[in-house]
């Protein structure tokens, strides 16, 4: 009989994840985390620097649009990629997140947050959690370890 197969330690993901109270320093506290998490990591510091960029754009955008009493910030370690989330409990925007980048706002005075992301991640998304949330995620190429 053959031993079941099992995943080797490099293929088993690592994460963690915050709640943090909405307020004006919960940006300026997941950047802090997710630097933290991936120094621990020892991921390439330009994938830090992109992922803290990358991070405090959805971050803040869950603050400045949305009404939630808490941000849960979620950071996932993979072979091949850092992943990053921000969950909201909403209320969702009405447009999809893709039609921002299409047109949007006055640049001068913002706007720019997802077209960062799109820049710095090699993929990311939005989707719907259960009530009226959003989970807005990101994708960031990890790199050679140090």
């Amino acid at each position: 009989m053959t031993p079941p197969l099992t995943p080797t330690a490099a293929a088993v993901p690592e994460g963690r994840a915050y709640v943090f109270d909405r307020d004006r320093r919960t940006a300026a506290l997941a950047r802090h985390q997710v630097r933290a998490d991936l120094t621990d990591w020892k991921v390439p510091e330009e994938r830090i620097d992109s992922a803290v960029q990358v991070v405090s754009e959805i971050a803040t955008n869950a603050v400045e649009h949305t009404q939630s009493v808490r941000i849960r910030l979620e950071v996932e370690r993979h072979p091949e990629e850092i992943r990053i989330a921000v969950r909201d409990s909403g209320p969702r925007p009405e447009a999809p997140l893709a039609a921002y980048l299409a047109a949007p706002a006055d640049l001068s005075e913002g706007g720019r947050g997802l077209l960062l992301v799109q820049l710095l991640a090699a993929r990311w998304g939005a989707e719907p959690t259960p009530g009226n949330g959003l989970r807005v995620w990101a994708a960031i190429p990890a790199g050679e370890q140090q």
